[in-house]
């Protein structure tokens, strides 16, 4: 009996989970990725693009690398919080106290210096309120901005940027003023007031192509899987109501049974026809989403710190940073969000502000060298998960039967993360493999 095939375009996170996911399930996988090597937006410049930091809520994520064998090298930590560098250079942190959910939160925000008593006390209210429904959330956050809500329930404007604006930047890769309300208040509850693990910290001393990338490849090429590198595709052809085939830029076509598009939403629109552009609003829409720029600067450094770190940075140029050992050296890597400006920035002047930053962070560093560093820019980082993107975000079953688009921006309900990206990739697996279950 003939094993049925997949195509998948794109070898990035969600490109990767379908195509594991289903050459366990006996699939004749074919994965075509246009770069030299998998990954994606994950590797730039031979080094993350975003600093991996794991979250206790990330569950698909920790499970692809529980079933990769490398789960093993996250490891959450009770002496890893989120920690603010507020005024001064003074560091607060949110510690997460042993109490079920949602106390753990709240007590949390109780306890945290890095406000007044009256924006805490505010900020416990709106939380209670949140948990608790009452009164219920309005039905228009998701056509208004985090700030804006937050403003109206209080929240003063020390509090949005001392405290809220940094928490956006992280989880959502923008500023308050830019993401919807509806998107930041469903991250917090999820990250931070269901199950009190859900808001641990992991931070692992290894990178995602070890954690990810390298194991990933390998068990494919286990499983039976093709990997063809270096191969981009010029079209995606339509027959009626399926995907017949697509075009290779260097000639000929490959098909399959089923197809899977786990691109960036601007790279899957071009590789569509005019016909299913002009006929279906499931790819119109596709020109309504816009993307957020991030730029990483990863520092090197010949002193060592007593263990990994997360430090979220209101008002600084770079807006978080994580410190980790990396086998001798520290390896701090800084990120800014949203800040298109700062791409432009020459290398010189990010890192002097870099190191300028990270010695505030850490005055152990203060007479550090720098023994090596990258620096990664990349303009469209993320979905922009402004008012009314929820609604431009498409479910992974494309209105072609054989046909599922995969990728961070697709509709999952999460921000445009690596745990959004794989979630995608399940979700169109498990379509695939139920349809053909269904006509067997």
């Amino acid at each position: 009996m003939m094993r049925p095939s997949v195509l998948i375009i794109g070898g990035g996170p969600a490109g990767l989970t379908t195509a594991l996911r289903l050459s366990a399930r006996g699939y004749a996988v074919t994965l075509l990725e246009q770069g030299g090597e998998l990954g994606g937006r994950l590797i730039r410049s031979a080094a993350d693009a975003i600093p991996p930091v794991f979250l206790g809520c990330h569950r698909a994520s920790l499970s692809l690398l529980k079933t990769l064998g490398t789960a093993r090298h996250v490891r959450f930590s009770k002496g890893i919080n989120l920690e603010f560098l507020l005024r001064g250079d003074r560091t607060d942190r949110l510690h997460r106290p042993w109490a079920p959910a949602p106390f753990h939160a709240l007590l949390s925000l109780a306890t945290f210096r890095g406000l007044p008593f009256q924006d805490r006390w505010r900020a416990l209210m709106l939380l209670e309120r949140t948990w608790e429904g009452d009164p219920a959330l309005p039905p228009d956050l998701e056509s208004r901005t985090a700030d804006e809500w937050l403003a109206d329930r209080g929240q003063s404007e020390a509090a949005r940027a001392l405290v809220w604006s940094p928490l956006s930047r992280f989880l959502l890769g923008d500023d308050l003023t830019v993401v919807s309300a509806a998107m930041l208040i469903t991250t917090l509850a999820r990250c931070f007031l269901s199950a009190r693990r859900n808001s641990g910290i992991a931070i692992p001393a290894h990178g995602m192509r070890h954690l990810l990338l390298e194991p990933a490849r390998a068990q494919l090429l286990r499983s039976g899987a093709t990997i063809r590198l270096g191969t981009a595709v010029n079209q995606i052809r339509f027959d009626a109501q399926r995907v017949s085939g697509v075009d290779l830029q260097t000639g000929g076509t490959l098909a399959a049974e089923w197809y899977v598009a786990a691109l960036p939403h601007r790279s899957l629109y071009r590789l569509l026809p005019e016909g299913a552009l002009a006929r279906y609003s499931y790819f119109q829409q596709l020109t309504g989403l816009t993307d957020s720029p991030a730029l990483t600067v990863h520092l090197w450094l010949d002193r060592p710190l007593p263990g990994p770190r997360l430090l979220l940075l209101p008002g600084k140029t770079y807006h978080w940073m994580v410190s980790r050992p990396d086998g001798g050296p520290t390896l701090v890597s800084l990120v800014a969000t949203g800040k298109v400006d700062v791409l432009d920035r020459p290398d010189r002047e990010l890192l002097e502000v870099a190191l300028h930053e990270v010695r505030a962070a850490f005055p152990a560093l203060s007479s550090a060298r720098t023994q090596e560093y990258r620096i990664v820019r990349e303009p469209h980082a993320f979905l922009s998960v402004k008012p009314g993107t929820a609604a431009l975000r498409p479910l992974q079953q494309s209105p072609f039967l054989n046909l599922c688009l995969a990728g961070d921006w697709t509709d999952t309900g999460l921000p445009a993360t690596l745990e959004s990206a794989i979630l995608s990739g399940e979700r169109c697996a498990d379509a695939i493999h139920m349809k053909m279950e269904e006509g067997r």
